[in-house]
């Protein structure tokens, strides 16, 4: 770096150079600083061997500046601040982007948040009553995110309020646990400006009891005028020209998993894959008849629990194959059943040929 006539000359030409102490060099007082200061303007002549016209500097003779605690760097930190809270480009920096801004701006809202708890003295769970308050007693997630939402003024939990102590003769419910403590009162019914109760567009489903399967069948009666019997799996009553069997299947069971098979002397039901519930001969033939056929053997599920059977005797006076009545009665519905100790029919088995006449 070349100079001028002399080094005060050099620095009065480019200005006050702060970071470049001439005095303090590690050259100074040495032979080689008497002879660059001679070359420069004056003073010692110069030795054998430099330049008449100029000396050199190099980096070595530039000072560091102050250390990085030095307390001058404060005023330029706080600049620096300024300028990235505002999003304007500071000397020789950038603009920040608007993701950066909002994170920056998030950050302070959440140091305002813990300095506000911090100076209150609120505990954590003063901060939920807070928080629990504010959404009008609707459960929130308090984060840190959103925690300077909930600071805002002045509330104090009922627990530490003295009017609500001395007001209520009560004690005070539970609010961190919710509305379904013992000390809580019903919840108002719903009503419209003129006071009347609304109620519900659709009313509410029934909910209905089923008795218990055969509950109002008299086994005892049943067998003693040799009309039909009653089982714990099934319960079975006849007429002069049908036969009503009901077979109890596994309670909810759809109609869809069923495997039903009717044969002229023989039944058979099961559920999906699993063992056949009932697997029985019958003791005298039925008709099956086909679905376009009105007097045709049939069965129905009812309730999903009871699977009925309505089978149409094979020997019925409406058929043309007996003589009379008393050639269709059935001493028992299967082939492993007892039979009746009668061996002809009773006046009650008549008497069911006037009902079907009704």
């Amino acid at each position: 770096m070349a100079c001028g006539s002399s080094v005060d000359e050099f620095v009065h030409y480019r200005g006050e150079l702060q970071n470049v102490r001439w005095e303090e060099s590690p050259l100074a007082g040495s032979a080689r600083w008497t002879a660059l200061r001679a070359v420069a303007g004056g003073g010692a002549p110069a030795p054998a061997g430099a330049s008449g016209g100029g000396f050199s500097c190099g980096w070595d003779d530039v000072d560091d500046g102050p250390a990085e605690d030095d307390p001058s760097w404060h005023a330029f930190d706080e600049l620096r601040d300024a300028e990235e809270t505002s999003g304007k480009p500071g000397a020789g920096g950038r603009k920040l982007t608007r993701k950066e801004r909002e994170k920056k701006r998030d950050e302070e809202q959440l140091r305002e948040a813990r300095e506000s708890i911090r100076k209150r003295g609120w505990t954590e769970n003063e901060v939920k009553w807070r928080s629990w308050l504010a959404r009008r007693g609707h459960d929130v997630m308090v984060n840190d995110w959103n925690l300077y939402r909930h600071i805002d003024g002045e509330c104090t939990p009922p627990s530490r309020d003295p009017f609500w102590l001395n007001a209520n003769d009560k004690p005070l419910p539970d609010y961190e646990a919710g509305n379904d403590g013992p000390n809580e009162e019903a919840e108002p019914p719903m009503t419209n400006l003129m006071g009347e109760v609304i109620k519900p567009k659709y009313e509410p489903p029934r909910i209905r009891t089923l008795p218990a399967l055969w509950s109002d069948v008299d086994g005892a009666r049943l067998a003693e005028e040799c009309l039909g019997r009653k089982a714990e799996a099934y319960c079975w009553r006849q007429t002069t020209s049908m036969v009503y069997l009901e077979v109890r299947v596994p309670e909810g069971t759809p109609a869809r998993d069923l495997r039903v098979e009717m044969r002229p002397s023989h039944l058979r039901v099961s559920v999906g894959s699993a063992a056949p519930l009932l697997d029985e001969e019958l003791h005298m033939r039925i008709y099956v008849g086909s679905n376009a056929d009105d007097q045709s053997s049939v069965w129905e599920l009812q309730d999903r629990r009871c699977l009925v059977f309505h089978l149409v005797k094979w020997h019925r006076l409406e058929a043309g194959n007996v003589r009379d009545a008393s050639r269709t009665w059935w001493r028992q519905c299967f082939a492993s059943e007892e039979p009746f100790e009668n061996k002809v029919p009773t006046n009650a088995y008549y008497d069911t040929r006037k009902e079907e006449r009704r």
